[in-house]
């Protein structure tokens, strides 16, 4: 059996304290936050891992992200391919079914 450390024994995590955040800046993190569902913290800090990984090169960081969407759009590829008859037949009434668009001038 092994033995848990008693509360208050174990290193608490180094922490850090920013002041004087500008305002605009602060309601950027917090949209961001919200929109990557984290907290004011995790999204800081994710942020920061971002910012200090060694592959700073923008270049390379926008091409390391297209290669993993790609990779995950290339692992999705194919999945969804018409082999149940009733949903080819659903699929092909929705396309019959469809009305003309309404005729407009630019």
């Amino acid at each position: 059996m092994v033995a848990l450390p008693a509360i208050g024994e174990c290193d608490p995590l180094p922490s850090l304290t920013l002041k004087d955040i500008p305002s605009p800046l602060m309601e950027r993190l917090r949209t961001r936050a919200a929109a990557d569902q984290r907290s004011l913290n995790r999204e800081a800090i994710w942020l920061l891992e971002q910012a200090l990984e060694p592959c700073t090169d923008p270049a390379t960081r926008l091409k390391q992200e297209t290669d993993a969407q790609l990779g995950a759009w290339q692992a999705l590829a194919g999945r969804w391919q018409g082999t149940d008859p009733e949903v080819d037949e659903l699929v092909l009434d929705i396309y019959q079914s469809r009305s003309e668009g309404r005729e407009f001038t630019l």
